[in-house]
């Protein structure tokens, strides 16, 4: 790659001046006085290709009195349009796929041009029927901010970083190509040019849309004499056999400029205790369900299968309470199975008020069906079946009615090859193939396997793996899990299919499963910021003192970041650790759920909203806005609503141990809002994220417990004597519960 030095100048979004200066390659520091603005660049460049580090400066001799903005483009020859564009949380494989100006909800389904191709919104991308396209971002459009390629022919790209904030202002992103060459831009501060990317109501009075033709409302920045503009950046050559082995490098490359930082803010009880409540009190329903929303009468706001937490938000109660909540899960799934189910098996996928309605947002009936609610469905209430029947409190109908489900799955392959994104399920016609939208139904079926012992199950289950595998795994890109972005790249496909492989391989114990969780681990976890975002000092986030590590992107739509994986809890993590001993996956866990409770609404800690209202105690948003998607002044506040992030929460803290220690390995890992300690005799020392295992003493392990946090505590810790163990879905009741004050210090004695 050769490179180049731009300055600009602008009136508002438009450059009317530039200058630029081809950098010569290798190390060293050159110095250029520009001709047609009084400014002096520095360019340091430090190390050799494989890991570049390049200092960029520009110096004011004389003060502007206009805006201006500083970059560097990286230029890449022999461009062939077929690389795989990486933009991490934002751009998989240049997001280029057919992009239609439809308004919000959107709804696809059809073939095109007589194959079944994704289709996406008019959403950043880069455009394969243009001879010229670009991708504009500002650096919270991205849970990185890095841009990069790779080239499967040649088995190697690149991967470019630069710290998300300089002088203040936020750091610009660009990917330009044209039929030969390819430009990476790094500036600052970012200035998308003319157009950006937004979504909402225009302003010409067309409708709701999310759009890549709003004119842009960025500008440069003012410098006075003497000032200087600096930016560091990174540059790493990555060689790989695979997308999935470049996105693993390129993973462990994004903490090089920015981490985020340790705090301990709300316990994970203290969380799902609100949750509860709020649940008792709001989302029981008097025709004896849970409604997955709270915020308003419209029919997503009540029964949604799967996906926001229908027949999911009952998981956790019925697992951890004895009283109401259990009560109240109970009615729900007998409700599921009573009224929700159609005769062939597949259940309806929204209900509200004695009407069914469909996916494809019209109301025409309830026959069009978003696959992956289905399966997140069977795959939920199979984990609660399993508990029922570990407690000797089965529902009558509930085993019938999941083994009609996971028929109507394996009937609905048999016929079409694919279990596709959208269906007919009263003809089991195929509506929309070609996504990975159901990519959690292989762990489903898996897991129906266990219970029931139909090969069937399995044998389908080992399909569909082996499809979202080769077809969409090792193209670096999962999509259409979310049934509002058509098929755009998402996070929830992505997680929906690490849990699918981890099911597999605890299921069938055959290491190509294995394989293929550690692959999609490293491409769900391209979705989850690595960093702590520096939010607009009077937000909303900056008030409450919001870390942004560990939140997760959506889709490459709905451009927000959001508290926790819709609708996991991530511990395929820990089963991930269990079986390889690697404690990334522990990391990677650990953020995403210790990330979660803190975006909860509590009594004394309330989420202040745009609607100019506090959110009630109990209550998520999913919305943590890096982006300005929907408009400058959302970045850093929050929404008015009740959203899935709440059934999220009560997964976690059922499903996450607060503490895992490793007997065997003698390592302490602490996910919860409380600090853990090893005080054994022989040594003492905590195990913070990263660490190496410490030698604990060989009559098990003394933990002190330390709640920093202004919250009483129950904290579940899970003492695994044997990783070769099956962990299974079952464990909630093997965990220990200590109760800790806030302030409080506690020891305990694990063997």
């Amino acid at each position: 790659m050769s490179y180049r030095v731009i300055f600009k100048q602008y009136k508002g979004s438009i450059p009317v001046k530039e200058e630029g200066w081809r950098a010569e390659p290798g190390e060293g520091e050159q110095i250029k006085n520009l001709c047609k603005f009084p400014v002096r660049i520095r360019c340091r460049t430090e190390g050799r290709e494989a890991a570049q580090r390049l200092v960029l400066e520009a110096e004011m001799m004389e003060a502007f009195n206009e805006p201006v903005s500083l970059a560097l483009e990286y230029i890449k020859d022999e461009w062939k349009r077929t690389e795989y564009v990486f933009m991490p949380g934002a751009v998989y494989d240049g997001n280029r796929m057919h992009s239609r100006k439809l308004s919000y909800p959107p709804y696809h389904a059809g073939m095109t041009d007589g194959k079944w191709d994704s289709v996406i919104t008019d959403i950043p991308h880069l455009d394969r029927s243009k001879k010229e396209s670009q991708i504009q971002f500002r650096s919270g459009d991205m849970t990185t901010p890095a841009m990069g390629y790779f080239d499967q022919e040649k088995k190697n790209g690149e991967f470019i970083l630069a710290a998300h904030r300089v002088k203040g202002e936020y750091t610009g992103f660009t990917v330009k190509e044209n039929e030969k060459t390819v430009a990476f831009i790094v500036s600052v501060p970012a200035v998308r040019e003319g157009k950006k990317y937004f979504f909402g109501e225009l302003p010409d009075g067309s409708g709701f849309y999310p759009t890549c033709d709003f004119p842009s409302d960025d500008e440069g920045i003012l410098l006075k004499k003497g000032e200087r503009l600096c930016v560091e950046i990174y540059k790493y050559q990555i060689q790989a056999q695979t997308i999935p082995g470049y996105l693993k490098k390129c993973n462990e490359l994004r903490d090089v400029l920015e981490q985020g930082r340790a705090f301990c803010c709300i316990p994970f009880s203290a969380a799902y205790d609100a949750v509860k409540e709020k649940y008792q009190t709001y989302n029981y329903e008097k025709e004896g369900y849970y409604r997955v929303g709270t915020e308003n009468e419209a029919p997503p706001s009540y029964w949604q299968a799967g996906w926001v937490g229908g027949g999911m938000n009952t998981c956790s109660f019925i697992r951890e309470d004895h009283g109401l909540a259990l009560e109240q899960s109970l009615s729900t799934l007998k409700f599921i199975v009573d009224y929700l189910q159609q005769k062939n098996g597949w259940y309806v996928p929204m209900y509200a008020k004695g009407k069914r309605y469909g996916d494809n947002f019209q109301d025409n009936g309830s026959n069009i069906a978003l696959t992956r609610k289905n399966a997140d469905l069977l795959f939920f209430l199979l984990k609660q079946a399993m508990e029922l029947k570990k407690q000797n409190k089965m529902i009558s109908g509930l085993e019938d009615s999941i083994r009609l489900q996971a028929e109507a799955f394996v009937r609905f392959f048999r016929k079409n090859g694919e279990l596709g994104q959208f269906v007919d399920t009263d003809k089991d016609e195929l509506l929309q193939g070609g996504t990975a939208c159901a990519a959690i139904a292989p762990a489903a079926l898996a897991l129906a396997y266990e219970y029931f012992k139909d090969a069937a199950y399995l044998d389908t289950a080992e399909a569909l793996g082996e499809i979202y595998d080769q077809k969409f795994l090792q193209k670096g890109l999962l999509n259409g899990g979310p049934g509002e972005i058509c098929q755009a790249p998402d996070s929830e496909s992505a997680f929906a299919f690490l849990e699918s492989c981890v099911q597999l391989y605890e299921t069938t114990q055959q290491h190509r499963w294995l394989t293929a969780a550690e692959e999609a681990f490293e491409l769900a976890v391209t979705w989850v910021m690595s960093y702590d975002f520096h939010f607009p000092e009077n937000s909303t986030a900056a008030r409450l003192n919001v870390h942004t590590r560990g939140t997760v992107f959506a889709n490459a739509q709905n451009k927000h970041s959001a508290p926790g994986i819709c609708t996991l809890s991530g511990n395929s993590m820990l089963k991930l650790y269990r079986f390889t001993g690697n404690t990334r996956y522990l990391t990677w866990m650990s953020r995403i759920s210790h990330a979660l409770p803190q975006f909860v609404s509590l009594e004394n800690r309330p989420v202040y909203t745009l609607a100019g209202k506090n959110l009630p105690p109990g209550y998520f948003n999913e919305r943590v806005q890096t982006c300005d998607w929907e408009g400058k002044e959302t970045v850093g506040e929050f929404l008015y609503g009740s959203n899935w992030p709440e059934v999220t929460m009560l997964l976690t803290y059922t499903e996450v141990p607060g503490i895992y220690v490793d007997m065997e390995k003698r390592l302490v890992w602490c996910s919860d809002h409380v600090e853990a300690q090893a005080v054994n005799a022989e040594v003492e020392g905590t195990v913070p994220e990263n660490a190496e295992p410490e030698e604990t003493g060989k009559n098990g392990i003394v933990l002190k417990i330390t709640n920093p946090s202004c919250y009483d505590a129950r904290v579940t810790v899970l003492a695994d004597g044997n990783r070769k163990k099956r962990l299974g879905h079952l464990y909630f009741s093997e965990m220990e519960l200590v109760e800790i004050k806030a302030g409080e210090q506690k020891t305990i004695h694990l063997k």
